[in-house]
């Protein structure tokens, strides 16, 4: 709005004032050989600061008298937009960390070899292959790298598993030696105890038949026969239970032998399981992606000499052909999120990029998240008490990345906008510029130099945009805000 040109010239005259004053009251410098000249009266200087601040009054009040009139007529100015026809997105924005949907995580191998008869029985020299002792990496595939499924990616120093190995196949050797020299002469002696049984039982029915013949024998000679017989008759029946209990002990001697070679062919077995597990093979075929582990001098990637314990996890493999976003909604957003939603990917790695991507799976519990803002996984599981982390709820999804890139790595950070809704032709208006009146939805249109209420019909909502299904039509002027007063605004 223009100002009055009476405004200006005494706004003008104010200012020349000021200047004249601080020109008039600032000290002149003079030479060091100079006398200072005396200073002015302090007369002539309340005069000139009254003079300035009379004028500078005088131009305020006249300017207020100006705009006062002219705003208290005129209407506020009011921010306008256009009705559009164009296509409709609603989406959901949700932070994260790249990662591989396909991958393998290689562990040091725990080691079984001696874990029988306190690590060391039979042929000594067994304590060395635990499974609690340290392994030492002898080589390791090159970071970065890619492999092929079933290569191998890590071995591991195996001299004593080796030795080991010998060892026990010496001792399964002499284990089985001894065993059949023994069950050999357990057989001969069983053999001897037969021929006795079988000699026993002749010299039984021999004397019971003599013994028949005692009736025409001498009474002497009838008493002998009839000893002999029951002698012979007991004798048998010893030998009878000698040939069962033999039997038996025999039985149990072949058992404890052969138990023993099974404990030193179980033992050779799982050392040369071992000995298969120093040779690590990949399951999938990815990029070789070397952990950091804690070493004795900090935390470091695991390379060629490192020892490491059993189980601890030093290397993935990762399937870059199958990647996805790993991220966390909050629960009050995630029962808009459908399986299948088309996304799209953003690296913060790579800010002028983007990748197609779709929606692949949705938790089915909420964790608790570590900030308000939410979104990344490091929000799952975070801190329960102290902070209000632990009043948000997350649910974590996994958006599938479908572009190939070679800039697609793992935990690479990464945000999707997720497409909940989507219009190809719609009107659109700015969400801000939805107002109610009387419960219903209402628009301000620009009519003339006014803008009068209108009641829509409002369809699907974004975050910034609306859509009308009816009260509008494309090209219209609408206010960008609702209008509390229509008779005093107008539009900018």
């Amino acid at each position: 709005m223009a100002k009055p040109q009476a405004v200006v010239d005494l706004r003008k005259r104010a200012v020349e004032g000021a200047q004249a004053l601080e020109t008039a009251l600032r000290p002149e410098l003079l030479p060091d050989d100079k006398p200072t000249p005396p200073p002015l009266p302090r007369g002539i200087v309340a005069a000139l600061v009254a003079v300035g601040i009379a004028l500078g009054l005088f131009a305020y009040r006249a300017m207020q008298s100006q705009a006062g009139p002219a705003g208290s007529s005129g209407p506020a100015e009011v921010p306008t937009a256009i009705v559009e026809s164009k296509r409709f997105e609603a989406s959901l924005r949700a932070g994260g960390t790249l990662g591989a949907t396909n991958f393998a995580v290689i562990r040091a191998p725990r080691m079984r070899g001696a874990r029988d008869r306190g690590g060391g029985g039979g042929g000594g020299g067994g304590g060395g292959g635990g499974g609690g002792s340290s392994l030492t990496i002898e080589s390791l595939a090159e970071p970065g790298t890619m492999v092929e499924a079933g290569e191998v990616v890590a071995v591991f120093e195996s001299k004593q598993t080796g030795d080991m190995l010998d060892n026990y196949n010496s001792t399964l050797a002499q284990t089985r030696r001894r065993s059949a020299s023994r069950i050999a002469s357990l057989l001969i002696d069983a053999a001897n105890l037969e021929q006795d049984h079988h000699k026993a039982l002749a010299d039984a029915d021999k004397s019971k038949l003599e013994l028949r013949t005692a009736e025409v024998r001498s009474k002497i000679q009838a008493e002998i026969l009839g000893l002999q017989a029951e002698q012979d008759e007991a004798s048998a029946e010893q030998l009878t239970e000698e040939v069962r209990l033999s039997r038996i002990a025999d039985t149990a001697e072949k058992r404890v032998y052969e138990i023993d070679i099974e404990k030193d062919e179980r033992r050779l077995s799982r050392t040369m399981q071992d000995m298969e597990k120093m040779r690590l093979r990949t399951p999938v075929s990815g990029l070789v992606v070397v952990e950091t582990m804690f070493q004795r001098d900090g935390f470091s990637q695991a390379s060629a000499g490192d020892t490491v314990n059993p189980g601890s996890t030093f290397l993935r493999i990762v399937d870059l052909s199958k990647m996805a976003v790993y991220a966390d909604v909050n629960q009050a957003d995630a029962q808009l999120v459908e399986l299948g939603s088309p996304a799209t990917i953003h690296l913060d790695a790579y800010p002028g990029a983007a990748f197609e991507g779709r929606v692949a799976a949705i938790g089915a519990v909420a964790s608790a998240g570590q900030s308000t803002g939410g979104g990344g996984r490091g929000g799952r599981g975070g801190s329960r008490g102290g902070s209000s982390g632990q009043w948000v709820r997350q649910v974590a999804v996994r958006i599938e990345v479908l572009s190939q890139d070679e800039r697609i790595k793992p935990d690479l950070s990464a945000s999707a906008d997720i497409l909940l809704a989507a219009e190809d032709q719609a009107l659109v208006v700015p969400r801000s510029a939805l107002g109610e009146i009387d419960g219903e939805d209402t628009v301000w249109v620009q009519d003339g130099g006014k803008f009068v209420a209108r009641e829509v019909q409002v369809g699907q909502l974004s975050d910034t945009e609306a859509t009308i299904r009816s009260g509008l039509s494309e090209g219209e002027v609408i206010a960008a805000q609702p209008v509390r007063d229509a008779d005093l605004a107008r539009a900018l």
